[in-house]
């Protein structure tokens, strides 16, 4: 095997320590989880992980930014449609989710702690949460134009009641993951914005 440059060796050390900083961040928030844990778990020096992220909030952004590319990997309504579902994309996002229960666990926490305008990450998720609206809500409206989904909620509106889903359901996920089937569940509120009012599937499993 080739050794790897100096370069490839300066990655793999940031990939792993924002591994780690996710799992940290995840399991005891940005305030709970100390600099020292995710150097010492990512098998680095405090220093070293200083190197690379100048600070703790330089690393929260990097752990958010990779959090939203993973996201970005499942969820986009603009890719093509399957089966001429339009929310095909939010359905796939939800299945993920349940496969990455680390991931989902990060986000719940930080975004509960990021109301509080002091957080490091509170400007990243208010403009989060608005371009995602803005975004979606534009796609849903297209879909009503074209009768894909129900009309009488304006997009703007049926945007929030979206994400309050997903969200919420999340939350209760999180704490009892082996008695809530949280992308069949998603599945029965998706087909409440069907347009064509599919009916429930008969004894769903999951």
């Amino acid at each position: 095997m080739p050794r790897r440059t100096q370069a490839e060796r300066t990655r793999q050390r940031k990939e792993q320590v924002i591994h780690e900083a996710i799992r940290l961040f995840g399991q005891f928030g940005y305030h709970g989880a100390k600099l020292a844990d995710i150097a010492k778990a990512a098998g680095v020096s405090e220093p070293g992980l200083l190197h690379h992220f100048p600070s703790k909030e330089h690393l929260l952004m990097e752990v958010l930014a990779e959090r939203d590319r993973l996201d970005r990997e499942q969820y986009d309504p603009s890719l093509p449609r399957n089966d001429g579902d339009p929310l095909h994309s939010f359905q796939e996002l939800a299945e993920h989710n349940e496969t990455v229960p680390g991931l989902v666990q990060l986000f719940t926490v930080l975004v509960a702690e990021s109301i509080d305008v002091q957080h490091p990450g509170h400007d990243f998720f208010k403009q989060r949460y608005r371009g995602l609206r803005q975004r979606t809500a534009d796609f849903l409206r297209k879909a009503q134009e074209h009768g894909e989904i129900r009309d009488d909620i304006p997009a703007e509106d049926l945007v929030i009641l979206l994400f309050a889903m997903m969200d919420g359901l999340q939350i209760q996920w999180l704490y009892e993951p082996e008695k809530i089937a949280m992308s069949r569940v998603f599945e029965l509120f998706l087909r409440l914005l069907n347009g064509n009012n599919a009916e429930s599937p008969q004894n769903p499993t999951h």
